[in-house]
């Protein structure tokens, strides 16, 4: 029993990029402009469905995923693990309620829907003020989280210097593939973080709860 925190760790460390990418799999393209977003919807209602599913449930385990590299690096590089960790684990939580509104779009891409009336709704949310703050945090939470998590990885020494290199490097590329609307791009990055992230999940290190450290 004692193993399971480690396990369950290990496996949210690769389901995590995986998910991700079997969501940029599910969908032909991704569009940019509200109108064309609602028409790739309409033509492609359950490919974009798996797509909202599979990255609702990629976030889901980047909160795990999170804990886990922190949980990897805290003997190392205490602060930074910590500080990097909560942030990424924000970026994560603000990434699945990014997610979970692509359901409501899902609905509002319906055939049986008006689509003038739809896609003046879509632009009005996602050019709200209000709303992009929040997306706005979520996605410079990841960014810093990753940058200091890639930090530990090398002071810790739990990864090569290359391999903590291509964890920031890989999220801001998947935060890109949505600004850019790159299906492209959203399959690339996914399979990057695969790399660093499955590396931490398959060493040795212990990636259960922490031993203390000494701040």
């Amino acid at each position: 029993m004692r193993n399971l925190p480690t396990l369950a760790n290990r496996v949210a460390l690769v389901a995590a990029p995986l998910f991700f990418l079997f969501s940029g799999l599910a969908i032909p393209a991704l569009k940019s402009g509200d109108a064309a977003q609602l028409a790739l919807i309409a033509a492609h209602p359950t490919g974009w469905y798996l797509f909202t599913l599979f990255s609702i449930v990629g976030a889901l385990f980047l909160v795990p995923a999170s804990a886990a590299l922190m949980n990897a690096t805290r003997n190392g590089a205490p602060r930074t693990a910590i500080v990097g960790g909560g942030l990424l684990q924000l970026g994560a939580y603000v990434a699945l309620i990014d997610s979970a509104t692509q359901l409501v779009y899902w609905k509002m891409g319906r055939p049986v829907a008006d689509r003038v009336a739809m896609a003046a709704l879509l632009h009005r949310y996602e050019n709200a003020p209000a709303a992009s703050v929040i997306f706005m945090v979520g996605a410079l939470s990841l960014v810093v989280g990753s940058v200091l998590l890639a930090v530990a990885l090398v002071r810790s020494r739990t990864a090569p210097l290359w391999a903590a290199l291509v964890l920031p490097i890989g999220m801001v590329a998947n935060i890109a593939a949505f600004v850019g609307s790159s299906r492209l791009l959203l399959i690339g990055s996914s399979v990057v973080l695969l790399v660093p992230l499955g590396l931490v999940a398959l060493s040795g290190r212990s990636l259960g709860e922490p031993s203390p450290v000494t701040q």
